[in-house]
């Protein structure tokens, strides 16, 4: 009778977790596509365009989505301030950030608008660095551009933090244009939420005993 209970409980454990991980993966991919096509800009203290690849100076198709993107929403007067974002990755000749705004300029945008965070490699470095530009600037409302997928992951992080993020996906971008893109990216960044999510739960769980160990 015992094996049988234990045979039972081993099938019934091995079937649950598989389960749970997986309704977990559609719950969070269900709400990364629910934001990737939800604009919420807003009126606001800032722009921010989080970067993506640069050739040789020149903008990736992805990243320029989201720069046209960034100066449509300052021509409709939701900010009069972008702050672009992106270090220089492998090329040590230009940022990201940089070349967002060099691009930014060529369309008209002024010079004295523009703002750049250029050490930030990962989306969570990068609002590391936001957060300490916008306690400078005494702001704490911003609208966050990127690809949709992105946007799920950017608003929790500036939630956290205590900044009101609006959402404001650039629906032009190549990947989001294409599914199998679209699907892989917004698949991956399941993981990235789930990282970061982990991380801020060890963070407090450290923060807790530590004093105690003092």
């Amino acid at each position: 009778m015992k094996t049988l209970r234990k045979k039972l409980f081993f099938r019934i454990i091995f079937f649950c977790i598989p389960l749970i991980f997986l309704i977990y993966i559609l719950s969070v991919y269900f709400l990364i596509r629910l934001n990737a096509n939800k604009d919420e800009a807003q009126k606001a203290d800032i722009i921010v365009v989080f970067g993506a690849a640069q050739y040789n100076g020149q903008p990736s198709p992805v990243f320029k989505a989201r720069l046209d993107h960034s100066i449509n929403l300052f021509n409709q007067n939701f900010s009069n301030q972008i702050l672009t974002t992106g270090g220089h990755g492998a090329d040590l000749n230009f940022s990201e950030a940089e070349v967002g705004k060099s691009y930014l300029i060529k369309q008209n945008i002024p010079k004295g608008s523009i703002f750049t965070e250029t050490k930030g490699l990962s989306t969570l470095e990068s609002v590391e660095k936001i957060l300490i530009f916008l306690e400078i600037h005494k702001m704490d409302r911003v609208i966050a551009v990127s690809d949709g997928f992105h946007l799920f992951r950017i608003k929790k992080i500036f939630y956290d933090n205590q900044i009101i993020a609006f959402g404001s996906p650039a629906l032009n971008s190549p990947i989001e244009a294409n599914y199998k893109r679209r699907f892989w990216s917004s698949l991956r960044e399941v993981g990235g939420f789930t990282v970061y999510c982990a991380k801020q739960q060890l963070d407090q769980v450290i923060s807790y005993f530590i004093p105690q160990i003092h």
